[in-house]
């Protein structure tokens, strides 16, 4: 019988299923190592991001409740809400998918452009004028 007439039947493939105790010696189960410490530094950085996304949401809602506009149209007004609604959302999409998307040793340099990128400059600008 060739290898390939082997390959196609099911002799002797019971015993491969059956696991024996000696085969539960052989392979002991490797305990997980334990994280490092310096870890815990990109962490901090992570909340860090997150409590300054939620602050410039907070920022934005701050910005949209103090600005009421009037728009002519019904579809200009449904434009001007929507824009409105992803700039309140935006800081916390791009920290959320920066967190998701970009590697570990990346993120704070895409979550300082996010910062700048997101933040609620008629605030800001209100603010220092």
């Amino acid at each position: 019988m060739s290898r390939d007439e082997d390959a196609l039947r099911w002799e002797g493939d019971d015993e491969l299923d059956r696991a024996t105790p000696r085969d539960a010696r052989v392979a002991p189960v490797a305990a997980a190592p334990a994280a490092p410490a310096r870890e815990r530094g990109p962490q901090a950085i992570r909340w860090l991001a997150l409590a300054l996304a939620i602050a410039a949401t907070a920022g934005w809602v701050v910005v949209v409740v103090a600005n009421p506009v009037e728009q002519p149209s019904l579809v200009g007004l449904a434009l001007y809400q929507l824009g409105e609604l992803l700039a309140v959302v935006g800081p916390f999409a791009w920290w959320f998918v920066v967190d998701r998307l970009a590697p570990a040793a990346r993120r704070a340099p895409w979550w300082l452009v996010g910062l700048v990128v997101t933040a609620p400059w008629p605030l800001v600008a209100g603010l220092l004028a």
